[in-house]
């Protein structure tokens, strides 16, 4: 196994600063280790590339940019997540021949545990290691029980084993023909071919932003108990923020968006305008605090009215 932890990512341009923060958190969470990151280009701009350049080297690591094929996911959904979204699917030919083991990581990650933890993961013979995805019913598209399916925003994956049995083309054959179907097309795609072929990693390596209600409320049928799932909760080794509440929105109170705020700060993107915040979110956010504090007043009197009545 490679000293060089190895770290893939995929994004557009509107995701570059936030590309940017999870590399400077993988940097800082692994001290004294050699960190290279494979950056799949998927409409950057120089500026851009050059302030990832600068956060990367500037804090001891290295940064690959790959230009990606986009023709083998022309006319195909992508949702609301771009064509960045099946580039990670073709990564075991992006990378040089030479990286046998890779970690794909999302690009809305904060990364806070040593990730030489996670590199020396035991896959146990299996093409990829993953964490299981927290939501109860994403797993519906392709029929798979929730404990059998893994969130592709973090996975640890044999690159070696992935060309050896063209898992990649496997992947890219059932997105093109499933696609239109699916919800979550790349991730779906990924379970759909890998299925029953992955090693399970502690819920931790991908504390996703559903973890409370999958550790209380939604735990049925979960593959993690709700022990594991408390761990991920109160210590993450990688924070992702999945769903539509960003950490670099205004109108986010994700628990860890304090932390993620510190770490762009540090970024030549300190200082950006949120992308939430305008005249019109403003209004719709004040008119939707007032609905709750006016609904909090008066269940309050309610229950006071009653305490008297009784």
């Amino acid at each position: 196994m490679s000293d060089t932890i190895h770290i893939a990512t995929c994004c557009d341009d509107n995701f570059a600063p936030y590309a940017g923060v999870m590399m400077l958190s993988a940097l800082k969470a692994t001290p004294n280790t050699a960190i290279h990151f494979h950056l799949v280009d998927s409409g950057i701009t120089a500026a851009n590339i050059n302030a990832l350049h600068e956060t990367v080297q500037g804090a001891g690591g290295l940064l690959t940019i790959l230009e990606p094929d986009n023709s083998l996911y022309e006319g195909l959904p992508t949702h609301r997540y771009g064509p960045a979204v099946y580039h990670r699917i073709n990564l075991p030919a992006y990378m040089p021949e030479s990286v046998s083991r890779l970690l794909y990581l999302d690009s809305d990650t904060l990364i806070q545990g040593n990730l030489n933890d996670l590199w020396q993961s035991d896959l146990q013979g299996h093409p990829v290691a993953a964490v299981e995805n927290y939501s109860p019913t994403s797993s519906q598209d392709i029929g798979l029980p929730r404990q059998q399916y893994f969130n592709s925003g973090v996975l640890l994956m044999d690159l070696a084993q992935w060309r050896k049995e063209s898992l990649h083309h496997q992947v890219n054959d059932y997105a093109r023909e499933n696609a239109a179907t699916l919800t979550y097309v790349d991730q779906c795609s990924l379970n759909a071919v890998l299925r029953g072929h992955w090693q399970r990693l502690p819920a931790r390596w991908n504390q996703q932003a559903n973890v409370y209600k999958a550790m209380t409320r939604d735990n049925a049928g979960c593959g993690y108990t709700p022990q594991e799932l408390k761990e991920a909760f109160v210590n993450p080794g990688i924070v992702h923020f999945t769903g539509d509440k960003k950490p670099w929105m205004r109108y986010c109170f994700h628990p860890f968006k304090r932390t993620y705020q510190g770490v762009l700060a540090q970024t030549p993107w300190a200082g950006m305008t949120p992308p939430d915040d305008s005249l019109n979110t403003r209004f719709k956010y004040a008119t939707a605090l007032g609905k709750h504090w006016n609904n909090l007043r008066r269940k309050a009197w309610i229950r006071k009215a009653t305490h008297h009545g009784a």
